[in-house]
């Protein structure tokens, strides 16, 4: 897999290979930043089920001033944490809870926060709700789930401001309304 755009681009980041864990597709990837506008000014993001920490390596590159890497499975967090090894990230916090019990352990506040669970974990209102106390008035969040899985088009003052079908997945873009 490669990093699309930004200070890391074309360099290329381990995949997971676990059975649990479905990596973002690079040409999606691509296509979920364009919608976010491409490029971030500053920030900080919080990559949930991290995976091989994809997403939020992106995010690094495309601005990002640090990202939180979480994951529950501890083979998937190395590899997120050799990916960020081999690309000089130090900005990388990296921790191994449940999502249910993530917000309860960082006391941080997120402008960027990506939602990628397991398809079978279809409880999009509780995986929005975990995180919600780590949320700014200016906070994207990006969950990509299942095209069969329903979603709250409206949850504690969010509201999707995209949604994009790439093949089995959907990506659903929330932002706060003020």
């Amino acid at each position: 897999m490669r990093i699309t755009a930004g200070k890391l681009r074309h360099r290329l980041i381990d995949m997971t290979n676990l059975e649990t864990t479905r990596e973002t597709q690079d040409k999606v990837r691509m296509a979920i930043f364009n919608m976010l506008g491409q490029y971030f000014d500053s920030g900080v993001c919080l990559d949930l089920f991290a995976g091989s920490g994809a997403m939020a390596i992106e995010a690094y590159s495309r601005g990002m001033d640090k990202i939180y890497i979480n994951d529950i499975n501890i083979k998937a967090l190395d590899v997120c944490k050799k990916n960020c090894k081999s690309l000089g990230i130090s900005d990388a916090i990296f921790t191994n809870y449940d999502y249910n019990i993530y917000s309860n352990n960082i006391n941080q506040l997120f402008d960027l926060i990506i939602l990628d669970p397991p398809y079978k974990m279809d409880d999009v209102e509780g995986i929005l709700n975990s995180i919600m106390k780590n949320t700014k008035d200016n906070t994207i969040i990006v969950f990509e789930m299942a095209n069969e899985t329903v979603y709250p088009k409206n949850i504690n003052g969010f509201s999707v401001i995209k949604d994009k079908k790439y093949g089995i997945k959907k990506v659903i873009i929330y932002k706060k309304v003020l």
